[in-house]
This record gives structure tokens, C-alpha cells and sequence, in this order.
């Protein structure tokens, strides 16, 4: 190990709580080299699932304002991963990072879209870690089989991801999952029900992950601006947007388009479920890519496509999406540490391996275009068997930056906005399993949207 260029930070030992799972662990193996290059230690005190993660930091830091900040007894917390979609919540824990911190020169070197979402209120509050937003993968030997084109419409898609429910086919796995995983980097795979048959399409079924792809079908349902929101971000759900997309989505069930126990299932297990051979369609997020890439190699006679999101019935495209982050809370012990740590994990450096190793979507300018210039090359370059895989990868890196560009289905940044996801997922899945109504449904969850969340 190199000798520290930073003796005095030897005593220093940064305490962080990070998001946890294969697709983003690869970052952390890097603090060895921070530790290295500085002599500052980092400990991490938790680490786990988003959903888990956003209950440690709920519970770590309480709902205080600022001015009752100095009488509670603050965490030993000094670096956290969060998220667009969830610093608004915990602003008031967060340290601004003004130009003192990051300067103008540091800060261009960021997509504007993404450092425009790190701010809340104005306020830059974090550091964008990755772009998150969906892209369609689909069997197309699955589609061939059958005599069906890749979908343009979502009512094509569930007019297909039935017709292929209904077929019967086998999973074409070559192996059980368990003989699979020994050669995929020692990462999880997350546990899923047997399938018999291949399966049409499948999406998360519970939690955020339903919610967010209600939110992207309502996006491309409604018919002005302000159906969901109104332009002060004010949560409105007219029933006349809600009640279409509840019915799509229970039409979805119904006809054997999505599995019947698809409420049990969330990113890990879909992503599961395509990697395995088991659904010819599925939407999904950058960073598992590589995974899900190794996994395909061992299905029989995948020909795996992808593809921008369907046209919805306004006639858009619209993805659900956000940005991983990080952001240094005000109790940090070491501020000036925990800023270098901040720097490090967004650095060129990090985004480079997690763009290139899990298949992230990166956040700085220099890195995108990097990336675009290998994958440019490389498919130049491949010939033969390879050549499909490099199609692949430069086909999915076009419609990761058409959808960044286009088609992101940014939510408001509002304080209560998870909050407003946890209250309205259960009205939408009992909509989708048919335990209500779905004009029932949507009168529920605009009485609740309605409401104050305190």
C-alpha cells in the first residue's frame, strides 16, 4: 500500500452509510485506494438497499428543522448516499455545497441536467453519482418465433407480452440459476418463484418500484401538464389520467401479460427473471446491466435487443428516472475530509469504472463522451460472434442518451414525495390484482394525494 500524502489525516476516520448491492459495491472496493492516497480511514456503518437505507438515515437523523438542529445529539454520520427523489426530505440535515465547496469550473463539469437535480430550492445539496432511468430490453428470437415486431406502443407491448404468456414456451436457461451464479462476479442473485414458461413482460410490483412505473404511464397518459402535478408542484391525480392506467395495468394481469404473483416482485427479480431466460421483455435500470449481460451468455439462444421506451397514448415516451448521489450531512465531524472523500466517489475515475463495470449511465461530461468514443470504437472494431455484444452495448448507450435526454420522467422535489409513494403504491397494486376498482382505486388515491403529509 502507498505511504499516505497526508499524514496528518491518519487519526481521521470517516463514518458513511452507502446503498449497497452488486451493482453499485464496485465503487466501494475504490475507498482502499482514497485511504491510500490520503491517510483518511473510512468506515462504512451501513450498507444496504435503497429502501433499507432511506429507513437507517429516517431513523438516524430525525424530522428536525434547522433551528432545533443544535439542541439533538447528532449522529457520527459524515458521508451518506442518497437520491434525487430523496434529499428533498432530508435537506435539512444536509450541508449546502456552495462555490466555496465546489466550485463553478467543478460543477460544469456535470451534465446540466444532473446538477440541476442535485439542487433543492436552488441549493446544490449533493453531487450526482449516476443516471438512472429505463430502457426497454427485449427477446427478439422470442419475437421472431412468434411472428411479432418489437413493440411501438405500450398497447403493443401488452398485446405481445400476452401472446407470448399464452405460447407456452419453454425457458430457454441453459443451467439452474445456482451453477450460473458461481460465474457472475460472486454477486446476488435475487430469489424468484419457478417459471415453467417464458412470460411476457414484467415489472416491479410493490413498493417504489410500482409506483414509479405507474408514474411513467400516467406521464404518457395525461393530456395537460398538470393531471399529476399542478405547476406548484401541488399533488393533483385527476381521475381521468389515474383511471386509464390503473386499467392498463390490471389488463396486464388479466390477460397473462405480466406473471399472476407480479405483486411480489421487485428490480431485483425482474431483472432476475430476464437474465434467466424466463421474460422476453422488461424494463430496466443502467447499472445491471453488465450482470444481466453475463447471465444471458448462458441462455440458449438469446438474441437480446433493446430499445427506447414505447410511444404512449399522448404520443410520448416517458421513463421513470432520477440520479444517485451523495451528500455530506451537517453533524459531519470532518467536513473538509468528507468533501475530498465526496469528490473522490464522483471523480472521473469512479464513473469511468462504474460506467465500464456495471454499465451506469455517468453524470460528468468528459465521462460520457469517453464512453461514447469506446463503444464508437469497439463496435467499429469486433467482427464475428462478438460483434452482436458490441451492437448491443453501442444500441443500449444511443437509447440511454435519446431517454436522458428526452424522454426522463423527473418527479417534483417534493419534501414529502416519498412519503406521497408509500401512501399511494397499495391503492395502485390493489387496482392492478383487482382488489378494487380502478376508478375506486383512483378516487383513494385522490382524496390521499390531497392530504397533508406531515
Amino acid at each position: 500500500m502507498a505511504h499516505p500524502t497526508n499524514p496528518q489525516h491518519e487519526q481521521c476516520t470517516l463514518r458513511i452509510a452507502v446503498v449497497g448491492g452488486p451493482q453499485y459495491d464496485r465503487l466501494y472496493d475504490k475507498l482502499a485506494t482514497f485511504e491510500a492516497e490520503t491517510g483518511i480511514r473510512v468506515e462504512i456503518v451501513y450498507k444496504g438497499s435503497h429502501p433499507e437505507l432511506n429507513d437507517y438515515i429516517a431513523s438516524t437523523f430525525p424530522p428536525v428543522d434547522n433551528s432545533n438542529w443544535d439542541h439533538y445529539k447528532a449522529p457520527e454520520l459524515d458521508l451518506i448516499s442518497t437520491h434525487v427523489k430523496y434529499a428533498p426530505s432530508q435537506a435539512h440535515y444536509l450541508k449546502e455545497l456552495d462555490s466555496s465547496s465546489v466550485s463553478q469550473e467543478q460543477q460544469g463539469e456535470f451534465l446540466d441536467s444532473a446538477l440541476q437535480a442535485c439542487k433543492i430550492q436552488g441549493k446544490l445539496m449533493q453531487l450526482p453519482r449516476m443516471v438512472d432511468s429505463r430502457v426497454l430490453f427485449y427477446r427478439m428470437d422470442v419475437l421472431e418465433q412468434l411472428g411479432l415486431e418489437p413493440p411501438k406502443t405500450w398497447q403493443d407491448l401488452a398485446k405481445y407480452a400476452s401472446i407470448i404468456s399464452q405460447a407456452s414456451l419453454p425457458t430457454t436457461s441453459g443451467q439452474h440459476p445456482g451453477a450460473l451464479q458461481a460465474e457472475v462476479d460472486n454477486s446476488e442473485v435475487a430469489e424468484v418463484p419457478e417459471v415453467k414458461t417464458m412470460q411476457g413482460y414484467v415489472f416491479p410490483g410493490k413498493l417504489s418500484g410500482l409506483f414509479g412505473t405507474f408514474y411513467e404511464l400516467a406521464m404518457m397518459e395525461m393530456r395537460h401538464p398538470e393531471a399529476l402535478f399542478d405547476k406548484d408542484d401541488r399533488p393533483m391525480f385527476e381521475e381521468s389520467t389515474v383511471v386509464p392506467v390503473l386499467r392498463y395495468m390490471r389488463h396486464l394481469v388479466l390477460t397473462g401479460a405480466v406473471p399472476a404473483d407480479i405483486d411480489h416482485y421487485y428490480f431485483d427479480q425482474v431483472s432476475t427473471l430476464f437474465a434467466e431466460g424466463k421474460v422476453a421483455m422488461v424494463a430496466d435500470w443502467p447499472s445491471f446491466y453488465k450482470d444481466m449481460k453475463q447471465r444471458l451468455k448462458k441462455v440458449l439462444g438469446a438474441k437480446v435487443k433493446v430499445m427506447r421506451y414505447p410511444v404512449g397514448a399522448n404520443g410520448s415516451r416517458s421513463a421513470y428516472s432520477g440520479m444517485h448521489s451523495f451528500a455530506i450531512p451537517k453533524c459531519c465531524r470532518y467536513p473538509q475530509e468528507a468533501l475530498r472523500l465526496l469528490k473522490f466517489l464522483v471523480h472521473d475515475d469512479q464513473q469511468w469504472l462504474e460506467a465500464t463495470e456495471s454499465g451506469s449511465f455517468p453524470t460528468k461530461k468528459a465521462v460520457l463522451q469517453r464512453l461514447v468514443n469506446r463503444t464508437e470504437e469497439t463496435t467499429a472494431a469486433v467482427k464475428g460472434i462478438n460483434s452482436d455484444e458490441a451492437q448491443l452495448d453501442s444500441e443500449r448507450l444511443g437509447c440511454l442518451r435519446a431517454t436522458v435526454e428526452e424522454d426522463m420522467a423527473m418527479f417534483p422535489h417534493l419534501l414529502t414525495y416519498p412519503e406521497l409513494e408509500d401512501a399511494l403504491y397499495p391503492m395502485i397494486q390493489d387496482a392492478m390484482m383487482g382488489r378494487l376498482l380502478p376508478e375506486e382505486a383512483a378516487r383513494q388515491m385522490k382524496m390521499r394525494a390531497l392530504q397533508p403529509f406531515e
